[in-house]
């Protein structure tokens, strides 16, 4: 059986409930984040916990939790869901009960969820990815919230166009992120990845940054749509994704049509990093 805590205490997945009058139900007003584990032992949790209290910040969600208290109900519904080894963590909070269907009244509630990891296809990573762009912008940059109208409504489409992500070009052409994705490209043995100004800013988007640090020169800027496309390499990163080499946009075959080198090589340097983190992690 799966546990959830929802609202103060803990409950079974199937008995999980909040009143029809919060505003994450009725105006989708509400912040999120997920992390995974490995070995059953949460992967960035601090990161993970304080990128979803700036989103409450950006969003003017006051939370009455601290970070080391909302941490603590994380492992603890974690350690009651010990049967499921590689797990999602998914930390909701609501915007609470209005009395007017509108303005929050001050009482936010604090789900957390634990599901197991969906393996995702290996030829993902050997084989390479298609994925679309949208003249589209995420709304509130830099928030993880939890309306995701626009981005559901974006994997719809590239599903239809045989492809895992969509990416967002804003107005003046630049490719900003994915739905779920950050975006990177290399131009010969330089990484390029647009800047943290406008984008959601990933966890494992900071762990790449580092690692690529080791092996290529790193900058970060506005990657324009013609020069993504004629890139030598491209690649999204996520939480559950981990690095996904793409080699395909739109209608455009990146170089070769194949992952490069360097991508594998940062596959290979994120598969160490999470060994790394599991063993001095006791996992």
């Amino acid at each position: 059986m799966t546990v959830y805590y929802v609202d103060g205490k803990f409950v079974p997945d199937n008995q999980a409930m909040i009143p029809v009058d919060d505003l994450a139900v009725l105006r989708g007003f509400g912040i999120c984040d997920i992390m995974r584990t490995f070995h059953g032992k949460p992967y960035f949790i601090d990161e993970h916990i304080q990128r979803l209290v700036d989103s409450g910040e950006r969003i003017g969600l006051s939370l009455p939790w601290t970070m080391d208290e909302i941490k603590a109900i994380v492992l603890e519904t974690l350690q009651k869901n010990k049967q499921t080894d590689e797990a999602n963590i998914r930390i909701v909070i609501t915007g609470g009960s209005s009395p007017d269907f509108l303005t929050p009244g001050g009482n936010p509630r604090l789900i957390v969820m634990i599901t197991p990891i969906k393996k995702l296809p290996q030829d993902w990573y050997t084989k390479g990815v298609k994925v679309i762009t949208l003249m589209q912008e995420r709304p509130l940059a830099g928030a993880k919230v939890t309306s995701y109208i626009s981005a559901a409504m974006a994997l719809q489409q590239a599903q239809k166009s045989g492809a895992v992500e969509a990416i967002y070009i804003n107005s003046q052409k630049q490719a900003m992120e994915g739905t779920t994705s950050n975006l990177f490209a290399f131009f010969g043995n330089t990484l390029v990845t647009p800047p943290a100004q406008g984008i959601l800013k990933g966890i494992t988007r900071k762990v790449i940054l580092s690692l690529g640090a080791h092996f290529f020169q790193i900058t970060e800027e506005s990657l324009f749509l013609d020069r993504l496309t004629a890139a030598d390499e491209v690649f999204i990163t996520g939480t559950n994704k981990g690095v996904v080499p793409v080699v395909q946009i739109d209608d455009t075959t990146i170089s070769n049509g194949r992952p490069g080198k360097n991508t594998a090589k940062l596959i290979q340097a994120l598969e160490q990093h999470t060994r790394d983190f599991s063993s001095r992690q006791g996992g």
